[in-house]
């Protein structure tokens, strides 16, 4: 799949480590295995429960059903909202854990990519300027998502829909 051909040699960790120690010289060119195997299985995962819930609300929806009466699912349902954020963030850490040791492939080694330019004081600052926009965020964010999720769906007004 690699190589889009039956004929593509796939070299095991090992034999890349060897390869890249004589054409980069030396350091360590194996990434978090453990990480990268983990994150990207927990992601998958997350991605089939979603599709698997997806599945089941709309079989119920197409039957024009009722929910079930089954007492977990609304005990559940709330905690769903937070798959997608897990998934991506299992993803992020893939794709970042994954990468090690390169900033870019071949080019640059994350050791190398330290600025000189920017001190420590500014990263710290500029690390909890984000984390206070991003926390922010978030807190509107869940507000918004408990509040319409509490007040339900809404009856479409049929003047409404002649308006539009």
């Amino acid at each position: 799949m690699a190589f889009n051909s039956f004929q593509g040699e796939v070299k095991g960790i090992q034999n890349l480590q060897q390869e890249y120690t004589q054409k980069y010289g030396a350091g360590n060119y194996i990434p978090n295995l453990f990480m990268a195997f983990y994150t990207f299985r927990v992601m998958v995962g997350l991605g089939f429960l979603m599709l698997g819930i997806l599945l089941v609300l709309l079989v119920i929806i197409l039957r024009k059903q009722s929910l079930p009466s089954w007492k977990w699912l609304p005990a559940l349902a709330p905690w769903a909202i937070g798959l997608p954020y897990l998934a991506n963030t299992c993803g992020w850490l893939l794709t970042e854990l994954g990468r090690q040791p390169w900033i870019v492939f071949g080019l640059m080694k994350t050791s190398e990519g330290v600025s000189v330019a920017v001190d420590a004081g500014e990263v710290l600052i500029s690390l909890i300027l984000f984390t206070l926009i991003y926390g922010v965020l978030m807190v509107a964010d869940v507000y918004l998502l408990v509040k319409f999720a509490k007040a339900g769906p809404q009856e479409n007004d049929s003047s409404e829909m002649a308006q539009a």
